[in-house]
């Protein structure tokens, strides 16, 4: 970019009030490249759409009127932390009485906290968690195949092999712009499922039971909250997201009507669907509805709904190790955006996250055990704990009261969350398990 063109970005910015330091890393964040406040918009969703319209009927299976109440805190807090992620990302310039962006990552606030230390804190538990998450995408789609071909008798771990084929396109991602045109498919292909399921649901309204929602079962519940959990984790993803766009004055103001938007449509799908299949509800809802062409058309657009909600987590895996510069990176990794080095590491992440779809049973409860312990620390424990310290001397009672309530409720929800999801991995591994479709 020249000179000309990064006043002109600095200009726009003086505009919207705010000292735009956009970090131009290896060419990604040239003014062609930022994201339009829809862009934005569509990968904010995609940080919450995806994996919620297809199991959090499940959840709600699990947890009833708890899993209900769970999920409306969690997305209310989930969205206050993200937007905090973003603040402390920004310092006060006394001289000009703008913001400054002074980090560019959640790793820069981990530094800030502890130097050194609390960045690779942070690193380590978002790899952990988003190559967790990011395989449940193929999980998904090997479940989705085996139920819509069952007379094909191939087990499902050979059918998430196959079905993870398509995941290695991803590693030729370039920038966040091109992984927006994902998030659009993602959210239309969630409101064909949701429209789909809400219709056939609504139809069979006549055997909803409202009883049935105080069902609670503390054997099954932390796989449902490490469920909920996982599908309000934007915290790894906002800083970039926030760092992409061409009018960052509007982060909040999107954080809100995307939470509030996908929050309002995971609660109809999960509350309308269970009612309508109660015990019966599967882990992924489509495979509740008549077996033929109906069944198998709507699995298709489920496919497609996981292949594009796999995008945004794995895509954040590669920027977050392609510019950690840790030491044990190759001389020529990073330097550009798609060297060998860089498509040798792109193409290990994603078939080490297929692996872990296909050759882990009970994947779900191992899933909400990663989630009790790195998902609650990257949404509800690091970002108060981070606000607290960064913004110590400028912060109001209530804000520090808020981010106290947070802090504490998040690290009892990880101890026992922890706890319990362990002893439902040691459960399901002690009983024969068929596999990832049973």
């Amino acid at each position: 970019m020249n000179r000309a063109g990064y006043k002109e970005l600095q200009q726009e910015d003086q505009l919207d009030g705010l000292d735009k330091q956009t970090t131009v890393r290896h060419g990604k964040y040239q003014e062609e490249n930022l994201a339009s406040s829809c862009e934005t918009f569509w990968n904010i969703c995609n940080t919450i759409q995806g994996l919620p319209i297809l199991v959090i009927p499940y959840a709600f299976k699990d947890g009833g009127y708890l899993a209900l109440s769970t999920l409306l805190l969690v997305a209310v807090a989930s969205n206050y932390t993200g937007k905090t992620i973003v603040n402390c990302l920004y310092e006060a310039d006394h001289e000009s009485g703008k913001r400054k962006r002074v980090r560019n990552s959640y790793a820069d606030v981990g530094n800030a906290f502890f130097p050194n230390i609390g960045g690779y804190l942070v690193l380590g538990t978002q790899f952990l968690e988003l190559l967790f998450v990011a395989a449940v995408y193929p999980l998904l789609v090997g479940q989705l195949l085996a139920k819509s071909f069952p007379h094909i008798a191939i087990p499902c771990w050979l059918w998430t092999l196959i079905g993870g084929i398509a995941f290695v396109p991803n590693i030729f991602l370039k920038n966040l712009s091109q992984v927006a045109w994902t998030s659009v498919l993602t959210v239309l292909s969630a409101k064909v499922i949701f429209t789909t399921v809400l219709i056939y649901s609504l139809s069979h309204f006549q055997k909803w039971e409202i009883s049935s929602l105080d069902q609670f079962d503390a054997s099954t519940y932390p796989s449902a909250l490490g469920i909920l959990v996982a599908s309000y984790l934007s915290q790894p993803f906002v800083p970039l997201i926030e760092e992409s766009m061409r009018y960052k004055k509007r982060f909040n103001s999107l954080m809100n009507l995307s939470y509030g938007t996908m929050t309002l449509l995971n609660v109809i799908i999960g509350l309308v669907a269970y009612l309508s299949f109660e015990s019966n509800t599967h882990e992924v809802v489509t495979n509740n509805l008549p077996k033929g062409s109906f069944r198998l058309s709507v699995n298709v657009m489920a496919a497609v709904l996981s292949f594009t909600s796999y995008t945004l987590p794995m895509f954040t895996i590669f920027e977050i190790v392609e510019n950690s510069n840790l030491p044990c990176l190759p001389m020529d990794f990073g330097k550009s955006v798609l060297s060998p080095s860089v498509i040798v590491f792109r193409l290990w992440m994603v078939t080490v996250s297929v692996l872990f779809a296909a050759t882990f049973p009970a994947y779900t409860y191992l899933l909400a055990f990663v989630g009790s312990i790195a998902g609650i620390s990257l949404e509800f424990i690091f970002p108060p704990l981070f606000h607290l310290k960064i913004y110590s001397s400028e912060m109001s009672w209530y804000s520090f009261l808020l981010d106290a309530v947070i802090l504490l409720v998040g690290s009892a929800v990880l101890v026992t969350g922890s706890i319990f999801s362990l002893r439902s991995i040691i459960q399901a591994y002690s009983n024969p398990i068929s596999g990832n479709c049973a």
